[in-house]
């Protein structure tokens, strides 16, 4: 095997050199396009493709005055959408959307609140999701309960003076090493909001500088955007400040483009005969694609994908003209072993094994020059490591928010693995084409050429 090897790259040192080369290249610019590919199917968790979301404004000649009471018109509105929603057929659910300063903290926001969480001497990052109590938050998004926790109705009643959360799968296991922590307590920063009330004198809650919640319940993983591969959740009630967002949960069996095609503009018009109307309505997949476009993610998504696909043509272009132009100058060594009894299709294997023999070569070649490069970028943090040099969305702050993604040898091999897989296809492809030509000319044709 080696002399063989060695006689392959004697015949075709330039094609091995430029295919090292190649892998090089396509290694910088394959991997940002895997990568973000990876994060933009990643199932989210809860089933999206029946969730609409929906915008409402207030009809400008309603000049009703606001109350500021518990019984604001802003806590009827919500309950009467959320109800009339509901009453249409094709409705299963509908929540409200939790809005403040901190609107990150929404699902399908792409940017991300943190709140610290502590459990004894340990403190932990979770991402931090905000919902509004008595608003369906759980049963329209469709977050399912772990065993042993309370239902997701009973989890949507939960009120800020409870002093209750909900954890993830992945969260619960950060913080207490097991998902089985229904009642347990821990210990949280406030986030700016509630900052801002402690500064303002709101006593409501004693929220101190950190202050103490128990954990309702448990549901399954689920991610808040397109980008995101973070798990660790703590889900927890807030003060609803009306945003006119709302979410909608359509009944099994209907497709959302087509309930908005024909029923939406139906229903938006129908709604400016009452003080408010339904003002934009979208399915949820359009809203989390709409808030990567606002954040200026799907541009950059779109770019390195459209880099990589004008490489992949490039690089077809090069290998199979380079590779048609080696087995070409093979033609007369084609035709003197078929003279001396080669078959035809023993011929056109030969060329693809010597082929793919020198691809493989040259591709581990190119990937140990450039796991160099990559490994001198490792940095250690906190008791962590950051890859510098590989390409990633955002940093997981929690081993149970990572994926293969977040740890070197797993994302240095799959990147390395799709590049070969396309660079051996281009080569076979260059290969099989000019030897299908050479194999199926006549026998006195190939010694003649030269």
């Amino acid at each position: 095997m080696k002399q063989i090897l060695n006689n392959i790259l004697n015949a075709n040192t330039w094609l091995f050199l430029e295919l090292v080369i190649i892998t090089i290249a396509a290694w910088v610019v394959f991997e940002p396009a895997i990568v973000n590919l990876y994060y933009r199917y990643l199932p989210l968790g809860y089933d999206a493709d029946r969730l609409l979301y929906v915008e409402s404004e207030k009809n400008p000649w309603d000049n009703k005055p606001e109350e500021d009471d518990s019984g604001s018109p802003y806590d009827r509105l919500v309950k009467q959408e959320n109800q009339t929603a509901r009453q249409l057929k094709a409705i299963e659910g509908a929540a409200s959307v939790y809005s403040d300063v901190s609107s990150a903290s929404d699902i399908g926001h792409s940017w991300s609140v943190f709140r610290k969480c502590c459990v004894g001497t340990d403190t932990l990052a979770l991402t931090n999701v905000s919902f509004v109590p008595d608003a369906q938050f759980f049963e329209t998004y469709g977050l399912k309960p772990l065993p042993g926790s309370p239902k997701a109705e009973e989890l949507s009643h939960i009120t800020m003076q409870e002093q209750k959360v909900v954890l993830t799968r992945s969260g619960a296991m950060a913080l207490f090493g097991t998902p089985d922590v229904v009642g347990r307590q821990l210990t949280i920063s406030p986030n700016l909001v509630e900052e801002m009330a402690v500064a303002m004198g709101n006593n409501t809650v004693n929220f101190g500088t950190f202050y103490d919640v128990t954990v309702a319940g448990v549901v399954e993983d689920f991610r808040k955007s397109l980008p995101a591969t973070l798990h660790a959740i703590i889900i927890m009630p807030r003060e609803h400040t009306f945003s006119g967002q709302h979410i909608i949960r359509l009944k099994p069996g209907i497709n959302a483009h087509r309930f908005i095609e024909e029923r939406g503009h139906e229903i938006m018009q129908a709604g400016k005969r009452n003080s408010q109307h339904i003002s934009r309505m979208m399915t949820f997949d359009d809203h989390l694609q709409q808030m990567e476009l606002d954040t200026g993610r799907t541009q950059e998504v779109n770019r390195k994908l459209m880099l990589a696909l004008f490489f992949l043509v490039n690089l077809m272009l090069a290998v199979i003209g380079t590779v048609w132009l080696h087995a070409k100058r093979r033609t007369e060594e084609c035709g003197v072993r078929r003279a001396f009894g080669a078959t035809r299709w023993r011929v056109f294997f030969d060329f693809l094994w010597r082929n793919a023999l020198l691809a493989t070569a040259a591709v581990i070649i190119g990937c140990i020059i450039y796991l160099n490069y990559a490994h001198s970028g490792i940095q250690e943090y906190d008791g962590g490591e950051y890859y510098e040099t590989l390409y990633t969305i955002q940093g997981a702050m929690l081993s149970t928010d990572k994926t293969w993604v977040d740890y070197f040898w797993p994302h240095f091999f799959v990147v390395s693995a799709v590049v070969y897989i396309i660079i051996l296809c281009t080569v076979l492809i260059g290969t099989a084409i000019p030897a299908m030509k050479i194999i199926g000319s006549k026998i006195t044709n190939a010694l003649r050429d030269e």
